[in-house]
């Protein structure tokens, strides 16, 4: 009895039940290991030998191969030799592999000094083999900003329907000017002088534009497009987004302000000719930019399926951009979410008569959340809220962070003091107190890439 048993164990042990997995299973757990990890499971037993050579997805970054291909080299070694002996990890990782690559991603990050001249002569040859694979959804982050019209690709032989691009070239001649299935596409620091060229994408759906200069909306054909991202210095007065009426998404985020250049350009442009727009974001000098030109009570035409309105750095000191701010909100019938962020660091407040005016004749019925971050307590805000709590039956929580030292707490309690005398048009609603701000979850901004490539 105790041998059998003692069996039973053994082989209970050595019962390996990952292996079992169906192959399609596997292929999806070895996709979320780096391509580095993924290769050394081939060293687990025969049976595993040749089963990461079937995972769809291949993304070569600074954690699965730099680190591990560079370390040996020091400053002083030959640049050509580095980048040699960097492409020839990825050559026999893409000639041992069997199957569709479905997503390729390359990350070439900054601080290696090899010559990239040779990878990009690679990058030519890969985009071939890839196009012959299926690649659907490509990516490629150059981070050595070698933006010169010799390292220009022809992403478009693939076919994709994702495609990703930071610091490349992106110059086409007219009969590589359409993407028949491309739905998403984000270039960062992408450049050319495209003029009036025009690609036809007729189902993109998401377009991310960050910092691409000579590079605009009006360049792409996209009548299914629905979420459009934009990240520039500054904009032209001729900026329009004429075309682009069935947008669902927009976020705008300006790095300088330009707003003295364009006096004529007011928030009518932008929100005034987006009516199917539901998610509307600014940050930085965009909102400012909206309202130098001046700005009407509310919108000549509501936005009625505008439902998240979310505002970075306004300065509530500044008249122009606390009322442009109520007059989108006054255009908004059916707004549920308001998120608002506060970049006015200290000065006097230069609002101390500021009042919203007619704000019995509007009504919010939809409004359920309210968020403020790095709340300061200027009249602006104090009367935005006032505003908010008497003109939304709706309303659930109207969330509130304030930066404070122990010195202000007298000041934080008396504000509050004073909200809580406030009338409220819904019975249900709160004003909670956060610790920290609020993140900024819609996902219109890549924060994490602005970072990494010094824009923000």
């Amino acid at each position: 009895m105790m041998a059998q048993s003692s069996r039973r164990k053994v082989d209970f042990v050595k019962k390996d039940i990952i292996s079992e997995l169906p192959q399609n299973l596997l292929e999806i757990i070895l996709c979320f290991l780096p391509i580095r990890d993924a290769v050394r499971t081939s060293a687990l037993s025969r049976a595993w030998r040749y089963r990461w050579t079937r995972i769809p997805h291949l993304i070569f970054d600074l954690e699965s191969i730099f680190h591990s291909t560079m370390k040996k080299y020091t400053e002083n070694d030959d640049p050509g030799l580095k980048a040699y002996s960097f492409v020839s990890v990825i050559n026999e990782v893409l000639l041992l592999h069997k199957g569709p690559i479905l997503k390729f991603s390359l990350d070439i990050p900054q601080g290696y000094k090899f010559d990239t001249q040779i990878v990009h002569d690679y990058i030519d040859q890969w985009i071939s083999l890839l196009s012959k694979n299926g690649t659907k959804q490509l990516t490629l982050d150059n981070y050595n900003n070698l933006l010169e019209e010799s390292n220009a690709h022809n992403f478009s032989v693939l076919d994709p329907t994702h495609l990703r691009l930071l610091s490349v070239w992106f110059p086409y001649t007219p009969s590589c000017e359409r993407f028949a299935n491309l739905t998403h596409l984000e270039l960062v620091d992408a450049t050319y002088s495209f003029g009036q060229s025009i690609f036809f994408c007729p189902v993109l759906e998401k377009l991310t534009l960050i910092i691409c200069r000579g590079l605009f909306p009006n360049n792409f054909c996209a009548p299914n497009l629905k979420c459009l991202i934009q990240v520039y210095h500054k904009l032209s007065s001729k900026y329009s987004l004429a075309g682009l009426e069935n947008l669902e998404e927009y976020s705008l985020m300006l790095l300088e302000d330009c707003s003295e250049e364009m006096q004529t350009f007011n928030v009518v442009i932008i929100p005034g000719s987006l009516h199917k727009i539901e998610k509307f974001s600014l940050a930085d000098d965009s909102l400012k930019v909206l309202a130098a030109g001046g700005f009407p009570h509310k919108l000549s035409k509501p936005l009625p399926y505008l439902k998240s309105l979310n505002i970075f750095d306004i300065d509530f000191g500044v008249l122009c951009e606390a009322s442009c701010l109520v007059s989108l909100i006054r255009s908004a019938p059916n707004l549920r979410k308001l998120h608002i962020s506060n970049s006015c660091n200290g000065g006097k407040d230069k609002l101390e008569e500021y009042q919203i005016e007619d704000s019995e004749d509007c009504t919010m019925l939809h409004l359920e959340i309210v968020l403020f971050s790095d709340f300061k307590g200027f009249v602006a805000e104090l009367e935005l809220v006032k505003f908010l709590l008497a003109c939304s039956p709706s309303l659930k929580s109207l969330f509130i962070h304030r930066r404070c030292s122990i010195k202000d707490c007298a000041s934080a309690l008396k504000i509050t003091e004073e909200m809580l005398q406030y009338t409220r048009a819904s019975s249900r609603a709160q004003i909670r107190h956060l610790e920290s701000p609020v993140k900024f979850n819609d996902n219109c901004f890549d924060w994490k890439l602005l970072s990494a490539y010094d824009l923000y």
